[in-house]
């Protein structure tokens, strides 16, 4: 297994800053979310191919292996414009992942819980529109259900792959939404068993524990806490992937403390190498 770092809480800093303290926290992999300066979520490319390839080295330098990197956009859109505008700006999304010498992209549906019959017929779509220049480029994209998409269960998620049936596609699970993804942490593992190799690591309280003003409104409350500050059974997790012969990325996706980001990432590496018995 490997344990990878998202450096989300560093977005206020120089993006090489990321690559600085991943390695400086001791992890040897990266996983390179969303930045506005850099590869924006539902924006056009930000970054430059200079910009692209310095990064890279900076990671060489470092020791560091860009494990993964997002590219989000509204790709199951049911608004046709707006649906083949972000196949553009994903093309531009690979052709970004393959400067940075990553052949992996993780990714949201990024539809509408309201839509959900057109959104997946827009995914499909747009997934076959780009399968050509994932072949071409031999990239894989590992989808997440997220709260709030048009498919937020584990199990739908994972129907939806394999209805797509292609190798370049397969399913990223995510612990933080464990209380969205339906059943307990065990079946959802079992249900992905043999359709992922890709797990997001945080800690989460059940939705039940935050009141929302005003009563009644429609949301999904999460959170992305570090490892022990929430309710995920940590235990189960590892049994879980154990019971499944897991052997995939490990990344650690905190969000929320940027002002203790440095902290938070080597205390959570030491969390993951405690839970798993790994070294980063």
């Amino acid at each position: 297994m490997k344990i990878a770092l998202d450096p989300a809480m560093m977005q206020g800093r120089p993006v090489v800053d990321a690559v600085r303290a991943t390695a400086d926290a001791g992890y040897r992999h990266l996983e390179m979310g969303n930045r506005d300066d850099f590869i924006p979520a539902f924006k056009p490319m930000h970054a430059s191919p200079a910009e692209l390839r310095g990064f890279r080295d900076a990671a060489a330098t470092a020791g560091v292996e860009i494990a993964s990197v997002a590219v989000i956009q509204a790709w199951s859109s049911p608004d046709e414009d707006a649906r083949k505008q972000a196949v553009a700006w994903w093309k531009d999304g690979i052709a970004a992942a393959v400067e940075l010498g990553c052949r992996r992209i993780n990714t949201e549906l990024s539809g509408h819980p309201e839509q959900p019959d057109a959104c997946r017929a827009a995914f499909l779509r747009s997934f076959e529109e780009l399968l050509p220049v994932l072949e071409r480029e031999d990239v894989e994209l590992v989808v997440e259900p997220h709260p709030w998409d048009f498919i937020e269960t584990t199990a739908a998620a994972v129907d939806l792959v394999k209805e797509v049936g292609s190798p370049r596609l397969r399913y990223l699970h995510c612990v933080p939404h464990t209380y969205y993804l339906g059943g307990g942490i065990t079946e959802q593992v079992e249900y992905a068993r043999g359709w992922f190799d890709h797990i997001h690591l945080a800690d989460a309280f059940r939705p039940e524990r935050t009141i929302i003003n005003p009563p009644g409104i429609t949301c999904r409350v999460h959170q992305h806490f570090d490892l022990g500050r929430g309710e995920i059974d940590w235990a189960e997790v590892r049994q879980a992937l154990e019971s499944v012969g897991f052997d995939g990325i490990l990344t650690v996706q905190i969000f929320g403390w940027d002002d203790q980001a440095e902290q938070s990432f080597k205390s959570n590496l030491s969390a993951v190498e405690r839970l798993f018995g790994l070294t980063g």
